[in-house]
């Protein structure tokens, strides 16, 4: 699943805080992430019948922070996916 995760992803975006984030999908569709506090943290796809929809069923867990997002899958696969950097100078 790791390997169809990161396959299918066309574009990751993440808000400035680490606490929001989006994963679209080559489909069209999209998975959203939020993990601002410990009782609000969920993954939501934008179509169960669409590739966000198996990724996001497959998902065992998650982590995003400022570091990366990193999916683990009840198949025991991982994937992670960075952020573009952008230079404030």
């Amino acid at each position: 699943m790791a390997d169809f995760a990161r396959d299918s992803t066309t574009d990751y975006i993440v808000n400035s805080e680490f606490t929001e984030g989006t994963l679209f999908f080559n489909d069209g569709s999209f998975l959203q992430f939020v993990h601002k506090a410990r009782d609000q943290r969920w993954a939501r796809p934008s179509a169960d019948a669409a590739t966000a929809g198996q990724i996001c069923r497959a998902i065992r867990q998650f982590r995003l922070n400022a570091k990366h997002l990193q999916l683990f899958f009840d198949d025991g696969g991982d994937v992670e996916f960075f952020a573009p950097h952008h230079n404030s100078d």
